[in-house]
């Protein structure tokens, strides 16, 4: 087939893989650019029945299954047909698969960057695609039996597509492909073939007679944990034969049997720690792991483990138990998880949270983990760099690439933050001149380029953080522009009502003053004398609103300023003079190399001077870049502006406060004064009737104001609330007493006087002897 080129308006791009005896081939159209993925059989008459079979029940399955997930078929072009002939000696049915252009699953773990894992992104949706293939299969009565990560391809997308992971900028979806060791078996049906990639089959393949699906439970078992580590789980320096023996040991709860440095072998219950995935996606998936990788078949993938202590017959266990391990997967994935890199102290943070789950709530368990009271925290989402309220729902900011920045109201960054370094790195930088075997600098080197990679991604997040403060600031500057506004408007509003009422007062108060020098009228006007000094007051206390609120609108003003003062450029060039590009591309060259000489190495010791020297230049460029970023004048910038911005919130919040209050005391002064003058005006025009029927009133009246006779009400104003005990109050009161007593004396001297002349008999005779 190497010597076929085109065949009709097809064009050969290249091979795209070969297996022990099938080859698949990239066709693109040289008018339409369509690209197809055709397999053709490179064996002719010495394949046995057996292949024959195998080869013809793949092509009749993938025509057959239709997933979105499973790599589809496409119609042969005719002229493939007579253009294959001669490449395909066995008369086999040609296999046209639609393209998938990102490769498989293995090329991407033997990148360098994936020695220890994949991001959990990515994890996550390589899960949920193949989850939905499996569980497609096995719903069909089919059993893969060889699923691993060079059966699992990479789809790269124009368009967005539900199950699409974003990987970078390309849109992808993941598909299983190759089902020619796939069978039509299902839980409860046995098989006794040994098919399979040797490292992922289940035990019961090699040492039973006979299995069921439950195989690709541990087989999916083993790729997960692959893809989250980037190694396999048992022993993966030996053999099946050598591992598979002690991993028969293992209790229901270990999800990892590993080799210690000294050659110990060690049982788990947790992923390796050099992984790039969330806390509580890990503790999840860790216990998902607990049932895919039960060694009892019978038992695995189902709800009821092995560590069942009472003794029934696992044929009886099985009854009673169902297969849960698709839904438990499903539960795990649909499951939110918010992520949270804490700026002070270099910490990525995550946490479960639900439809329920307040930000308060969420900044009570940070407070657990990192000690950073809640008053103290920020929170700023990257979504669109604003500060959420406590009372608002996590979800209303979550999706899968929002990450929450945590910062510290007192400092941007804490002294003496100590790096997380991979036990293996420990003990090389303690013992630089120290002898590895094989499978020992396997895991430096990958520990190695782990510890430059965490680092560098700690440092991406510092510098984001950095940015995101930055931007948050100037979105904090303006929504304090527009409350300061608000308020500056309610103040305006506020003199203007002053104003009236300080002429009022001013007139009032020269009104008085000449009447009082007049002496006319002045036990009318003992009331205003209150009023006016609760007028006084409030002009007291607006001016010095006034006084503060124009000094704050200038520091506003200043601090807006330097919020919006670009940073981007001085951030930029601390990056450009301090990154981890050096250090990273050294780890990438010394991992390589050591992946090159890997055959070489087997079986001898050797120094790894290489991967240390970066692992220590990688620490020390890590002390040096948190000495530096403290120093930085953007840095100190950021701080003293969000501190600026605090302290005036604060101010713009009890002037706020304080308007309102003044507000209501300068109406109810309005009131007060409406009612004295109209009161005091009503008294003038009335006529002074029953003054003996009123008590007192804090208004006095001169004595030539009453009539004899007539009620002193008449020329009274009644009290609404009792005023305070004052001379000017007692004065008053002490005039009326006397004016009541001088009226009530005079009224009975005159009634005397009425009665002596009714009743006196008085003898005019005398004028008659004249």
């Amino acid at each position: 087939m190497e010597d076929i080129i085109f065949i009709g308006d097809w064009i050969k791009e290249r091979e795209l893989g070969k297996g022990s005896f099938g080859t698949v081939v990239l066709w693109k159209h040289k008018r339409t650019d369509e690209k197809l993925a055709i397999k053709t059989c490179q064996w002719g008459d010495e394949l046995s029945d057996k292949h024959r079979e195998r080869w013809t029940k793949e092509v009749e399955m993938l025509q057959t299954c239709r997933n979105p997930n499973i790599v589809g078929t496409k119609d042969l072009p005719p002229e493939f047909i007579t253009g294959l002939q001669r490449a395909n000696p066995s008369g086999l049915p040609i296999l046209c698969m639609e393209y998938c252009s990102g490769g498989d699953l293995r090329q991407v773990l033997n990148k360098p960057e994936s020695c220890s894992g994949l991001k959990e992104q990515q994890i996550r949706q390589i899960l949920s695609d193949v989850r939905n293939a499996m569980q497609f299969l096995h719903q069909n009565k089919i059993t893969h039996r060889d699923l691993k990560p060079e059966n699992i391809v990479m789809n790269i997308l124009d368009t967005v597509q539900s199950n699409v992971a974003v990987q970078g900028q390309r849109k992808v979806i993941y598909k299983l492909i190759d089902l020619g060791y796939a069978k039509e078996i299902d839980s409860n049906s046995v098989c006794a073939s040994l098919v399979g990639t040797l490292q992922y089959l289940a035990p019961e393949i090699i040492y039973s007679k006979s299995y069921s699906n439950s195989v690709d439970f541990w087989s999916f078992g083993l790729v997960v944990f692959e893809l989250i580590c980037g190694r396999r789980p048992f022993l993966p320096f030996m053999a099946p034969v050598q591992w598979m023996p002690h991993v028969k040991k293992k209790a229901h709860e270990n999800i990892c049997v590993y080799e210690t440095f000294h050659g110990d072998i060690e049982y788990s219950n947790e992923v390796f720690p050099e992984n790039f995935i969330s806390k509580p996606f890990k503790t999840m998936i860790e216990h998902w792991l607990q049932i895919a990788l039960e060694w009892d078949p019978k038992l695995r993938g189902r709800d009821t483990p092995s560590r069942v202590t009472f003794n029934i017959p696992t044929e009886q266990k099985e009854a009673t138990s169902n297969i849960v391990i698709y839904d438990v997967l499903e539960r795990i994935l649909s499951k939110k998880v918010v992520k949270v890199f804490s700026v002070a102290n270099l910490t990525p943070l995550a946490y479960e949270v639900d439809d329920s789950t307040t930000i308060l709530m969420l900044k009570s368990k940070i407070y657990i983990e990192t000690k950073i009271s809640t008053g103290e925290q920020i929170l700023i989402t990257q979504m669109n760099y604003s500060e959420p309220m406590d009372d608002e729902f996590v979800v209303k900011y979550w999706n899968e690439n929002t990450m929450f920045f945590l910062y510290n109201k007192s400092y941007v960054l804490k002294d003496n933050i100590e790096p997380i370094v991979p036990m293996a790195v420990q003990r090389s930088l303690e013992h630089p001149k120290a002898l590895y075997n094989f499978k020992n600098s396997q895991n430096l080197y990958k520990n190695g380029m782990f510890f430059v990679m965490s680092q560098m991604e700690l440092y991406d997040l510092l510098i984001n953080g950095l940015f995101v403060r930055a931007e948050s600031l100037k979105c904090e500057g303006k929504h304090l522009l527009l409350k300061h506004n608000s308020v500056d408007k309610h103040i305006g509003n506020l003199l203007a009502r002053h104003e009236t009422l300080k002429k009022l007062t001013d007139a009032g108060k020269q009104h008085i003053t000449d009447l009082r020098q007049s002496s006319n009228g002045t036990h009318l006007l003992g009331g205003f004398d209150k009023i006016f000094k609760d007028a006084d007051d409030i002009t007291e206390r607006i001016q010095k609103l006034q006084m503060a609120w124009n000094q704050l609108t200038v520091r506003l003003q200043s601090a807006t300023r330097r919020s919006n003062e670009v940073i981007t450029s001085d951030i930029n060039n601390f990056v450009a003079k301090y990154n981890y590009q050096t250090v990273y591309t050294n780890a990438y060259k010394a991992f390589l190399a050591h992946k090159k000489s890997e055959h070489m190495n087997r079986g001898r010791e050797k120094q790894c001077h290489d991967i240390i020297k970066v692992c220590y230049d990688c620490l020390k460029l890590r002390s040096k870049i948190l000495v530096e970023v403290r120093q930085q004048a953007f840095v100190l910038k950021l701080l003293d502006v969000s501190t600026e911005f605090y302290k005036i919130s604060d101010i713009v919040t009890n002037a706020a406060d304080n308007t309102n209050k003044l507000a209501t005391d300068l109406t109810s002064v309005l009131e007060e004064l409406t009612k004295c003058t109209w009161s005091t005006i009503s008294l003038v025009v009335k006529d002074a009737d029953g003054i003996s029927n009123v008590p007192y009133s804090v208004v006095s009246f001169e004595k030539k104001d009453f009539k004899i006779g007539q009620p002193v009400s008449n020329n009274c104003i009644k009290m609404e609330k009792k005023l305070g005990d004052d001379e000017a109050l007692k004065s008053l009161i002490e005039d009326s007493v006397k004016i009541r007593k001088s009226q009530i004396n005079l009224s009975m001297k005159l009634n005397s006087q009425k009665k002596m002349l009714k009743n006196a008999d008085l003898d005019f005779s005398f004028l008659n002897d004249a």
